[in-house]
């Protein structure tokens, strides 16, 4: 096993763009109310459950973006790192 790690940067940036696109329209929102004139309480519940999965898409959305800036920073970091170590290579 070499010392060496190789960056495909370019490879990176498509599967970040690919899973930036993925995430923007990623669809989040569900019924708030299919109560309509049904008093049930299984409705009632099913409309709690529904805001509860569209809160956590939410932040599973939030968490997707937030992640893909973070690989973006850390690919610079590295790619910027290995530009400066090579100019004391040498």
């Amino acid at each position: 096993m070499s010392g060496e790690m190789k960056v495909k940067k370019n490879d990176i940036e498509q599967a970040l763009s690919k899973l930036k696109s993925s995430t923007s329209t990623l669809q989040t929102s569900l019924p708030q109310s299919i109560q309509g004139n049904n008093v049930l309480d299984l409705v009632t519940e099913l409309n709690n459950l529904n805001r509860a999965i569209e809160e956590m898409a939410q932040s599973y959305k939030q968490l997707l973006i937030q992640n893909e800036e973070a690989t973006r920073q850390s690919v610079q970091f590295i790619v910027d790192t290995d530009k400066k170590l090579s100019i004391y290579a040498k």
